[in-house]
């Protein structure tokens, strides 16, 4: 077997943690989306939100969470647009059998669609910056549905038998 170079070893390092770096921030994207779904919708049970998040669940793909958040306006259109494309950059770093980068042409082409893309910019500094900028978007939105949501719930105050609050 030959004997692998430190520099070699150093690149094959930083190109594994490009693709690491990918599949976590998509994930955590994911996970953020189906956060907002919960929030958005009906109180559900363990089971039920598992029956409804995974395996052959409705919401089980990332692509389905984005078109039903989309569609019940819990995201605009540059973040479903762009979380498609976080999402399109993910699976060419998970289902491929080459050695895949930031710098390889099919990544650089699709993170320079992104909205926040300027000429020059590192490909996967636009990958880990818009990606924050949708969760910062969900985390508003979740914040703005909670809100609503004690708002709607009237107070209740529970009296002692001396009419005093507890």
């Amino acid at each position: 077997m030959p004997e692998v170079s430190e520099p070699d070893h150093l690149l094959a390092a930083l190109k594994q943690t490009e693709v690491g770096n990918a599949l976590i921030i998509a994930g955590t994207v994911d996970d953020w989306l189906q956060k907002l779904l919960l929030t958005a919708g009906r109180e559900l049970s363990n089971a039920e939100a598992k029956s409804v998040f995974t395996g052959m669940g409705p919401l089980a793909s990332f692509s389905g969470k984005i078109e039903i958040a989309y569609l019940f306006s819990l995201i605009d259109t540059s973040d479903r647009n762009d979380l498609h494309l976080i999402r399109r950059i993910r699976n060419n770093f998970a289902h491929t059998t080459r050695f895949v980068t930031f710098n390889s042409e099919h990544i650089i082409k699709d993170v320079q669609k992104l909205s926040n893309w300027k000429e020059g910019m590192n490909a996967q500094t636009c990958y880990v910056e818009r990606a924050f900028d949708c969760v910062t978007n969900m985390k508003a939105k979740m914040d703005s549905l909670l809100l609503a949501q004690a708002l709607r719930t009237e107070p209740t105050v529970i009296m002692d038998d001396d009419g005093q609050g507890a």
